[in-house]
This record gives C-alpha cells, structure tokens and sequence, in this order.
C-alpha cells in the first residue's frame, strides 16, 4: 500500500484506465487519494463514451470499412481508432490489412471522434461520475404518500391535480413538493428527508383552500370546482418569496407556504391553462384560452386580498369578470386589435410558457417570453415591449412543454457530429459560439414530436418569422418526429447532460443533445415495489405488454445545477396526473407505500387478509387484461365481413 501511495498520479488513472467500471468504484474504497482520483472527470468521460449507443451506432456505419473495396485512409484512421479503446471494439477492426499505423495518429483520431460525441459545453461544469450512474446505473421509482380524504368515513386516496417543486431558505435545490388536491388542499412533501420522513407528507392545509368559491359550504362542490383536468402547468413556485400560484379554473390562487393560507384570489375572463414560473422579480405571465397577462403581485391594487384570505379579487381590468361584464365589454375581449393591458391570441390553447432571461442565466426582470399549445408557432413576446408580439417560430406540431439550454444549438453541425464527421476545430466553433437553445415537445401527426431551436442572442435574430429575416436561422431547427416516440410526447426537461422526454405509453427516454441518440430508456412501471396501479389494480411487468397503465404527464430535476452537490442526488420528480413519485439511480426504492401506512390496532391476521385480498385484486386484473388482449387480436379471424 505504500507503495500504491507513491505512485503518481498520472501512472494510477493509466492503471485505472484499463480497469472496469465497478473495478474503479472498488478502487476508491481504499483510501481518499484514490477515492479521489477514482473520481476523476476524465476518466469518467471516457467511460460514459465507451459504453455510449454513439459510439455503437458510429461502429455499425463503419463496418464496411472491413471491405475489401475501402482502401481510403480515413476509413483505416477511424477503424483503428475505434478498436483501441482499452479493448473495447470490434475485434475484426483491431485487425489491420495494412501495417500498423502511427499510434499518434490514432489518439488523434480517438479524441476527434470522442469530441464529436461529448455533449458538454467548454464553461459547462460536469461531473462524468454522475453522469456514468445516470446513464449506465439502476432505476427505481418511489412513490410519495399518497394523501387520504379527511372528511369522508372511507378515508380514500385523493388524487393529485398537480405539481411545483419548492427550494425553501438555506437549501441548494428543490427539497419540497408542493400541490394541490383533489379536495382543494395544498399539500407539501420532503423529498430530502430533513424535515421528515422522505417521500412523506409534511404539512397541508384546510380542504377548499384554493376552490373556485372559498365561501362554498358544500365539499362536493368544491371538488368539483378545482383545477382543470387537462392543465398541466396549473401550479407555479416562487421560493424566494415563499408563494406558491395555483390556477383553478379562471382563478389565480396565491398561497403563502409558510402558513399555508390564502394570500389573494384574482378572477380572470377565461380559464387558465397555463402559468410561467415564478421567480423573483419576474412577473408571472398566465395564459388563458384567448389571452396572456403579466400578473405582478407587488402592483396589487389597494385592498387587495392580504385582509381577508377568503376575499376573491378581480383582475385589474376594464372586463374583470364575465358575470359583470356587458356584451360590449365581452366583444372587446375577442376584438384583436392590441390592447394595453394583455395579449390577445388568434389561436387559443397556450399550454406551455416559457421564461428566458436577456443575458446568461441571470434574472433582470427582462428577457423573452415563448408561448406554446394548441397552434401551429411558438410566440415570442419581449416583456419590456408585452403585449406586442415580436415574432413566432413555426413548428406544425401542437406543443405541450418547453424547457431551454443557455447553449448554443445548430443542427447542422449536431446531425455532422452525430456521424462522428466534424473536427475538432469546427466542434469548438459550433460550441463558443453565442446563443441559447429551445427544446419543445408535443404531437404531430398523433406521434411524438421532439423540437430544437437555436436562438440568437440578437434580438432581431432570436425567433424564425417572417417578419424579422426568415432565413437567417434555417440551419438552427431540428424536428425529430420519427423516432422520439411513438405517441405523444408529454413533458420535456433537462437531465445533466441529456434531455429527458416523457411519451403517452408511460415511457422515460433520455436523449444525447443532438435530440435523436438515445441514451437509455425507461417505464414507470419497473423498478417499483408498489407499481402504478390501473383501473384492475397493480399491474406490474405485465403492464409493459399491455400498454396501459400510469403516464408521467410532468417531470422535474431536482437539480438546481450547483457544482458540489452530492453523488446520486440527481433525481426526477414524476407526476401521473393523479400522484408524484421519485426517480433516483439505485437498486431499490427509497420508500414505498407501506412506508406510510398506520396500521394501528389491526392483527397480524387482518393484514395477511388485506394482502390477500390486493393479491387477488391483482390477479383477476391481469387475468382479464390478458383476456381482453387476446378478444383483440382474435377479432375477425375466420368471421367474415360480419367481424368489426
């Protein structure tokens, strides 16, 4: 042991280098240095490009290499270069027809090709450690504590209407849950476990908190007043502030998380289907079926609702509520001529709204507004300008999430790099250059469709529209609507050095930033000891063949991009539309339902009856999905024409 002390460090990571991975992991365990060298970015990156399906892909394009009629030497170059990696390659390329080239040239080549792999960016920090386990380690899902019904006798689950994650005072990244229920209560969970049990329940508030009517003695009708099925981006955090925003039907619900009451309660002339983040001292911008509004809590009019929690205000507007508008004040709402005080949309259905600051990452209160939904273009608004409409992107697809990357993004230098074809001089261009990239996802065509758009920090240049030089970033536009997935895709979100996108059959796909290389994939219903339960109960594996099942409709990261954060703790929040779970990179879930569970004074024997009985539940409910499967693939044949 000495002896390893000794040693350089250079020569320890050339031995490292010829280890596996979990030979490395083993490593690390014997003292810091080498705990410390055992983590190191280089190293670790060329892991993550070994066992990369780039560098599979780029192998099958190059096989015909070992034919006869390839006798170029820029074949050879790259077919030795991918056969000398610490022995992983295909053995035929590690075969040369000719004599051995030079091993400089072949490193060169190597680097070249793994530069055209390498999705970071020259100021971007990344920890390849990390990135190796989120690519290459085990999955579990975890599933938060599902709430109960306090006023009814059954006490049976409500479900969950929506999702915000909450990073309170003091703490790096997002350690709270915060939604709303099907009751009209807002709930708060610990993701970290410092304040609780993890995945628990820490605090929520009285039923009816955020209804439409506050004043509303029927729970009943509560219920039925709470948000908009279909709305996913229905709830928005502000954790500077410690305020949270819920949009219940044509109502904006502002809620203090510290004492979890009512702040006020504006009225809106249409439903809102979709709201911005909230961040400080950005205003919140809400999109209704026709409209979009600035909404600024700091220029509440006098007498706002910070008096009385249950005292629902009307937004300062010449036609606040319907209810007391005139016919006149109503047409005014669909003229389209601009108005001061909101934005009118032509096509209505704004489903996502993105926020971009004006320069880097930092907020000044400027910046851009993108709009997305139910139309065929992103909208772009400059809010010092708001409500003038600056430009649009077309897509043709109908978006439903947006996220961005503060990178700059060109496809066609991505679609060179992902055949291994730039050098190493034009990658450093394509990545040095200024600019910011849009990432939307939606349908088309009733397939998923994955978009990227590169921006430019030109104002004039930042969005594709006839308006402002059409042309100037044809390059900068890729649409992968083969093979993103083949049904809708749900929700889009950055995950280290990768995209991760959500689809409708329940499936977790993680992108290279090239939007077509798959990295790895994933379904919600593995690696769960409690899987997502169906109509006919939990259906386990089997819910892969069947296709049914929960979707994740909106995912979060957790990370909030700080360089020393802890190895592993790079997870997802997944909301199903009805609850949240935890995705986290390990052999087992963090907690389960039974976690939870009070089960008082029942005996042993009650509880073995309960098992029993969810078993059975289970079992029938598989029996009659594979029976319903197979009247499926049964109907028609040998029926004739009466078959339907």
């Amino acid at each position: 042991m000495a002896t390893l002390d000794t040693l350089p460090s250079e020569i320890i990571l050339q031995i490292a280098h010829s280890l596996s991975p979990l030979d490395i992991v083993t490593l690390q365990f014997v003292n810091r240095r080498l705990l410390d060298l055992g983590r190191d970015d280089t190293l670790w990156r060329e892991q993550c490009f070994n066992n990369s399906s780039f560098l599979t892909n780029l192998r099958r394009r190059r096989e015909l290499i070992t034919s006869e009629d390839v006798q170029e030497p820029g074949f050879r170059d790259l077919a030795l270069a991918l056969a000398s990696g610490n022995g992983i390659g295909d053995s035929r390329l590690a075969q040369p027809r000719e004599e051995a080239r030079d091993l400089k040239a072949r490193s060169n080549e190597r680097i070249r090709i793994m530069a055209n792999w390498d999705p970071s960016y020259p100021d971007e920090k990344v920890h390849w450690y990390d990135e190796y386990i989120a690519r290459n380690a085990p999955i579990s899902t975890s599933w938060l504590q599902q709430p109960r019904n306090r006023e009814s006798a059954e006490h049976e689950y409500l479900e969950v209407r929506g999702m915000g994650l909450y990073t309170p005072a003091g703490e790096d990244d997002a350690t709270l849950v915060v939604a709303p229920l099907d009751d009209g209560s807002v709930c708060l969970w610990d993701l970290s476990g410092t304040k609780g049990r993890k995945g628990g329940i820490i605090a929520r508030s009285k039923s009816g908190l955020i209804s439409v009517d506050p004043n509303s003695q029927d729970a009943t009708g509560k219920r039925s007043k709470m948000i908009n099925t279909g709305v996913t981006e229905c709830v928005s955090v502000d954790s500077v502030r410690n305020r949270a925003y819920f949009a219940v039907q044509s109502g904006l619900v502002e809620v203090d998380l510290e004492t979890l009451s009512t702040v006020s309660h504006e009225r809106f002339p249409f439903s809102i289907t979709a709201l911005s983040e909230a961040k400080h001292p950005v205003p919140l911008t809400v999109g209704t079926n026709l409209s979009l509004y600035l909404h600024d809590p700091r220029t509440r009019r006098a007498g706002g609702g910070t008096g009385d929690p249950t005292r629902i205000d009307s937004y300062d507007t010449a036609f606040a509520s319907l209810g007391s508008s005139s016919s006149s004040n109503f047409r005014s709402l669909l003229n389209p001529e601009p108005n001061p005080q909101y934005a009118h949309l032509h096509h209505p259905g704004p489903l996502s709204i993105l926020h971009l600051p004006s320069s880097g990452d930092e907020w000044d209160g400027n910046g851009e507004i993108y709009v997305a939904g139910r139309f065929p273009s992103v909208l772009n608004y400059d809010r010092r300008y708001f409500p003038k409409l600056r430009g649009t992107i077309h897509s043709g697809a109908r978006l439903c999430s947006m996220a961005s990357l503060p990178y700059p993004f060109a496809s066609m230098e991505k679609d060179l790099a992902r055949r291994g074809e730039l050098t190493i001089e034009q990658i450093r261009e394509a990545k040095t250059r200024p600019g910011k990239t849009l990432i939307a996802c939606g349908e088309y065509n009733s397939k998923g469709s994955l978009e990227m758009y590169g921006l430019s920090p030109n104002p004039i240049l930042s969005t594709i529209s006839s308006d402002f030089q059409a042309g100037s970033l044809q390059n900068s536009a890729m649409k992968n609507r083969q093979t993103s997935s083949s049904s809708k895709l749900l929700s889009v979100s950055n995950h280290g050095t990768r995209i991760v996108i959500s689809d409708g059959n329940g499936n977790l796909k993680w992108l290279e930033r090239d939007g077509f290389t798959e990295a790895r994939r994933w379904n919600i219903a593995h690696g769960s000891v409690e899987a997502p339960r169906g109509i006919f109960g939990t259906l386990g594996d089997h819910y892969m063949d069947s296709g049914s099942g929960d979707i994740v409709i909106k995912l979060a990261n957790t990370h909030s991009g700080r360089t020393d954060k802890p190895v592993k703790e790079d997870d997802l929040v997944l909301w199903t539309g009805e609850k949240i779970g935890l995705l986290s990179f390990s052999g087992k879930p963090g907690f389960t339902a039974d976690s939870f569970e009070d089960h008082g004074n029942k005996t042993p024997e009650e509880l073995n009856r309960e098992l029993e009985e969810r078993t059975y539940s289970e079992t029938m409910g598989r029996a009659l999905e594979a029976n319903a499967n197979e009247v499926r693939w049964m109907r028609g044949l040998g029926l004739g024409l009466g078959s339907s």
